[in-house]
């Protein structure tokens, strides 16, 4: 009896996992470069939602991604001399620090009401960065701006520790706030001030096997065009425009967060904040 050949289906109609990486890639590396938002607010959702990636792997694959979209935009924002590179030492090693500490102390608190009092926090920031107005800030911390940046450090490590989110949403609004810088400034600070803890959670990660290695040439080289987009149409937006859109941003982020939307699902953190 003959026997029937095997069904054989195209491989150009199969999904195209890199195509979608790319994409993926794009969208997180242009929120990263116009308003320094990580992964754990843009990746994390779309690897789960479009590529199907179980939450351990979507943290430390986009925390990988993280690093990559931070140093393009950051460099973006540097060659336009937008930032100030003592907050990497005095808020971005306090973060590295208290990051991994305030994680172990808050392992068992209820992570639903902590992203509730995230959103309410986030809000508040984006509220009152709208209340500035057209006028810059003068900043209410300016004359102990050393103090305050190791103050910042701490408070977004906190954040990070415990929520599971990177200090992008609260580095800018309290570099705008407290020491009356720039929004492009504020955001190009913030970039650079994360790195330390996202090389230590990407470490943790590798460590863990927990970064999809295979996907990151993918996203990395729709990160890279995205942040540099991004950040090049920060720096061409007028300052207060970039400011109400920034904080237009951190609203909606934070009653994402308070509605706590399907598919937003962050896994348990453990050591390490999410980009």
């Amino acid at each position: 009896m003959k026997q029937e050949p095997a069904l054989h289906v195209p491989r150009h109609s199969r999904p195209a996992p890199h195509a979608k990486a790319v994409i993926i890639g794009l969208i997180a590396g242009f929120g990263g470069g116009l308003a320094s938002l990580g992964g754990g607010t843009l990746l994390i959702p779309l690897l789960t939602g479009l590529l199907r990636l179980d939450a351990l792997d979507a943290r430390g694959t986009a925390l990988a991604v993280a690093l990559v979209n931070a140093i393009t935009a950051g460099a973006a924002y540097a060659i336009k001399g937008k930032i100030v590179w003592s907050a990497l030492l005095w808020a971005g090693v306090p973060s590295l620090f208290v990051a991994p500490v305030a994680a172990r102390m808050s392992r068992n608190w209820p992570v639903r009401g902590l992203r509730i009092v995230f959103g309410v926090v986030v809000i508040l920031g984006g509220a009152a960065l709208l209340a500035v107005g057209t006028s810059p800030p003068h900043g209410f911390a300016t004359s102990w701006s050393t103090i305050y940046l190791i103050f910042v450090g701490v408070f977004s490590g906190a954040v990070a520790g415990i929520v599971g989110v990177s200090g992008g949403p609260v580095l800018a609004p309290l570099f705008v706030l407290g020491l009356g810088m720039p929004q492009a400034l504020a955001q190009g600070t913030s970039l650079i001030t994360r790195l330390p803890s996202t090389v230590s959670g990407l470490l943790e990660n590798a460590i863990e096997h927990n970064v999809r290695w295979a996907l990151l040439p993918w996203l990395a080289v729709g990160g890279l065009i995205g942040a540099l987009i991004g950040a090049h149409a920060a720096m061409a937006l007028p300052e207060h425009l970039l400011r109400m859109l920034f904080a237009c941003l951190l609203i909606a982020l934070g009653i994402f967060e308070i509605l706590d939307r399907p598919g937003h699902r962050h896994p348990p953190h453990h050591h390490d904040p999410y980009p």
